[in-house]
């Protein structure tokens, strides 16, 4: 069945690439590309598929967007309508050490900008985030054999996650659920599960640093913020949402950086409070995870983009076929 979706998802990319120019609807589209980490080669066993893409598939991309769209900064996303002309962005969230050791190769090689958003206190630091300590907890548990042990801990913590099996579906599960709880909270009960299950934390540097994010600068790639610490903003209070709206735009303009006036909601969540703080905070606009195109009358706060991994977009007719669900939504 797989083989059979990924044939007419193929089939339908293939279409949809031969009519791009054909349609007037399609002269003036507005695409935002959204990556997360770039590798050389994908990870094997327990992993999240949903964040990776390597290198070679990144160029591949490129090639393929650059013949009908003009790759541009963000900021030609949001300025008022002129000329028809098809327009693409491209971001990754996070600022992944990866980025700098893969997508920067990449990106220097065709001469394309590109944003990067980063959760601002966690630049030069070995801090990790909740979700890839989970995902490398789970995966050594799987790997071990000890997968009961992890899913009665976390059951524990996360009454709502009973979910049998330990497979790529039941750990999105799990994620979701925490996501739910405070974010002073999430930290603290990954981290714990790594003591009371008796495994050693990973110790690496997930996030560049400042030296490597002014070498980047200087080849048209710019930086925003992810917040101070990529907490869902939905589940902060009001002074702890502007610190991370405000704060951390303080930080970022004052790091000698070439910095893009925009803002990313960490998970894609967002309410009004938030949108309103970074309006006042003087960002020019800000990104979501919702997929689907940008219009000349959007709001410029609430940009939809187009999430990238390489199971969904390891062809270009798979590329197109994401492009198209994203023009159809």
């Amino acid at each position: 069945m797989n083989a059979i979706k990924k044939a007419v998802k193929s089939a339908v990319g293939i279409l949809f690439e031969n009519i791009l120019t054909t349609l007037p609807f399609f002269n003036d589209l507005k695409l935002v590309l959204m990556y997360h980490r770039i590798v050389d080669k994908l990870p094997t066993g327990l992993h999240d598929p949903a964040l990776f893409i390597t290198s070679e598939t990144l160029e591949m991309h490129l090639r393929e967007i650059s013949r009908y769209f003009d790759i541009v900064p963000l900021e030609k996303i949001v300025e008022p309508a002129g000329e028809k002309k098809r327009l693409c962005s491209l971001t990754f969230d996070d600022g992944w050490h990866d980025n700098y050791e893969f997508a920067f190769t990449v990106l220097k090689k065709y001469h394309v900008p590109a944003s990067i958003f980063i959760p601002v206190n966690m630049i030069s630091s070995r801090a990790t985030f909740w979700f890839q300590n989970l995902w490398d907890l789970a995966a050594e548990m799987d790997q071990n054999g000890k997968s009961a042990i992890f899913k009665q801990y976390f059951s524990e913590h996360v009454p709502a996650w009973r979910r049998p099996g330990m497979g790529i579906d039941q750990i999105y599960e799990l994620t979701n659920e925490l996501k739910k709880l405070p974010a002073s909270t999430l930290d603290g009960i990954v981290l714990r599960a790594y003591e009371k299950l008796g495994v050693k934390l990973p110790s690496r540097r997930n996030i560049m640093n400042w030296d490597q994010i002014r070498e980047m600068s200087q080849h048209g790639i710019t930086f925003g913020s992810h917040g101070l610490h990529h907490n869902i903003l939905t589940q902060l209070d009001s002074d702890a949402k502007y610190d991370e709206v405000v704060n951390s735009l303080h930080v970022m303009q004052n790091a000698n950086v070439a910095l893009t006036p925009f803002f990313s909601y960490p998970n894609g969540n967002w309410d009004d409070e938030t949108v309103s703080l970074v309006k006042q905070a003087g960002y020019k606009g800000a990104l979501t995870t919702e997929l689907g195109y940008n219009v000349p009358l959007m709001d410029p706060y609430l940009l939809k983009r187009i999430a990238i991994h390489e199971d969904i977009s390891r062809t270009s007719s798979l590329l197109w076929f994401r492009i198209y669900q994203a023009v159809i939504s």
